[in-house]
């Protein structure tokens, strides 16, 4: 008498993130090569965030410049002093060298998140690492004229803090192409909706558009709005990636809601 052998086949479960599976098995269709949410990578989500709040309250501690001088130039050589009198000033400064840290962090998972897209998420990683080399000259000029503020001149004090303002001009650029191709990679990749993707394909064409139509500007508060844009995008997707919530489902209940 031949014996029956009957196998029953695996069912597997998809670990889905808001929607967006992820599969600890072979599982067909959109959920494939998705990946569930842990502790470490909500610190990487919730990096951007913690960026741009970081960076606001250390400028915030330092306070605005005054209006003292005639000069330019000696109003900024007046403002380093107040800076080095200033008991916070050292708090200020430790606060934007961990915002720049926090922004390493969200461009490096957010390109991760996006890396099956190709070129596109590479291009938007190429975006925030010059995003990321323009701030960090940026705070090279600023500590330069800070340490220097006594052997400088009125003039060249100046000079500095004009570079300064320009290196946030073209920072425009670089940011604007990590959020439009970021955003790109991720609609390509359906790791955001489609509302979110457009949304920061359009920022980001917004902040290129702008530097690029401009020309030579004479106006640097003429590009806050677009920068302010930016850094809205990036804190609608550290927290909407930061507070997913994980939950399981069976393939054909992914496939169902997909």
């Amino acid at each position: 008498m031949r014996n029956k052998v009957t196998t029953k086949r695996p069912e597997h479960t998809v670990a889905v993130v808001d929607g967006v599976g992820t599969a600890s098995g072979p599982v067909p269709g959109r959920a494939r090569g998705r990946r569930r949410m842990n502790a470490m990578d909500r610190v990487g989500a919730l990096s951007g965030a913690v960026y741009v709040l970081l960076a606001n309250f250390g400028s915030a501690l330092i306070g605005e410049s005054s209006s003292g001088a005639e000069s330019l130039g000696q109003r900024i050589l007046d403002d380093q002093q107040r800076y080095a009198e200033n008991p916070w000033t050292g708090v200020a400064f430790a606060l934007v060298i961990l915002a720049l840290m926090a922004l390493m962090m969200f461009v490096g998972y957010l390109c991760s998140r996006v890396r099956d897209a190709g070129w596109l998420a590479t291009t938007a990683l190429i975006g925030g690492t010059a995003a990321l080399i323009a701030n960090f000259l940026s705070v090279s000029l600023l500590i330069a004229v800070f340490v220097l503020r006594d052997d400088i001149s009125p003039e060249l004090a100046r000079v500095l803090q004009d570079v300064d303002g320009s290196g946030h001009l073209v920072q425009l650029l670089p940011l604007g192409v990590f959020a439009l191709f970021a955003s790109a990679a991720a609609l390509v990749t359906r790791t955001l909706g489609r509302v979110l993707s457009w949304a920061g394909i359009a920022v980001g064409a917004t902040s290129i558009v702008v530097l690029a139509s401009t020309g030579l500007p004479a106006d640097e508060e003429f590009f806050m709005w677009p920068f302010l844009l930016v850094l809205l995008w990036m804190v609608v997707l550290s927290l909407r990636f930061g507070f997913a919530r994980n939950r399981t489902a069976t393939p054909s209940a992914v496939a169902a809601t997909g």
